[in-house]
């Protein structure tokens, strides 16, 4: 369980056990219990979504404090992982700023700009999901945009543009770490249309692929900033594909 440990570590803002281990096998060892533990985020922010629509009942403060909360139990990460890479991509001039700027920790202005827009759509379809949907999308969201970052590890190389867990998770990531994601897919098929279910797995797995490919051919490969902004832009297709199918099934015209 120290990989499970260590993921959760990695993941959110929740105290964990000390583990005993090298750290670059506590790394690898986490990347297989990233879908569950962003499928366990996704279902603490839906279960308070539901207790507040309930509560109140509004589904517009219970969709706001979703989104506070999910915010608050990763430290904001992922959408800081946007922000940089929005940023440097906005920003630079050329090739070499761009390594510098993908390299910050913190945003540019552009990439500020880029996370609050990206943090209004986040709320806007997590609003226009069927509230009866929402938890579910939100457990699927979360451990499908987890995976996303297994996958990218996988599938695209390392740029040393920056020291950190990187390097450890990109170089030694395999097919075997996308493992746990498989039984999330299934809920989905199980608590949403098939439909919906499908579009979900591609909106949460084609943008980030699409985005990673873009930031390797530009750094000759990817890094820990990178990691982060296929989360958040993984999310954000999930929770596209969920609101926009369910919206035209709703309507009849799938």
């Amino acid at each position: 369980m120290n990989g499970f440990w260590t993921a959760i570590r990695l993941l959110t803002y929740f105290p964990t056990p000390k583990v005993e281990g090298e750290e670059s096998s506590l790394l690898v060892a986490s990347l297989v219990w990233f879908p569950v533990v962003g499928a366990g985020l996704g279902a603490i922010v839906g279960i308070h979504e539901v207790g507040i629509r309930h509560l109140l009942p509004n589904s517009a403060v219970a969709c706001g404090v979703a989104i506070a909360l999910g915010l608050l139990l990763t430290r904001g990460a992922h959408v800081r992982g946007m922000m940089v890479m929005a940023g440097a991509a906005f920003s630079a001039r050329d090739g070499e700023q761009l390594k510098e700027l993908a390299a910050r920790r913190w945003p540019t202005g552009f990439g500020v700009l880029a996370g609050m827009v990206g943090l209004m759509l986040k709320y806007t379809l997590l609003l226009a999901i069927q509230p009866e949907s929402r938890i579910w999308a939100l457990v699927l969201a979360g451990g499908l945009s987890r995976s996303s970052i297994v996958w990218t590890c996988w599938r695209f190389p390392y740029a040393p543009i920056d020291t950190g867990i990187g390097s450890y998770l990109v170089t030694l990531a395999g097919a075997r770490d996308l493992a746990l994601a498989l039984p999330i897919i299934a809920m989905g098929f199980g608590t949403l249309n098939p439909i919906i279910a499908v579009c979900a797995v591609v909106g949460a797995w084609a943008l980030p692929h699409l985005v990673a490919m873009r930031v390797s051919a530009l750094l000759d490969g990817v890094n820990a900033n990178t990691l982060d902004a296929v989360a958040e832009i993984g999310e954000l297709g999930c929770l596209a594909a969920v609101a926009g199918i369910g919206h035209l099934i709703g309507r009849g015209v799938v």
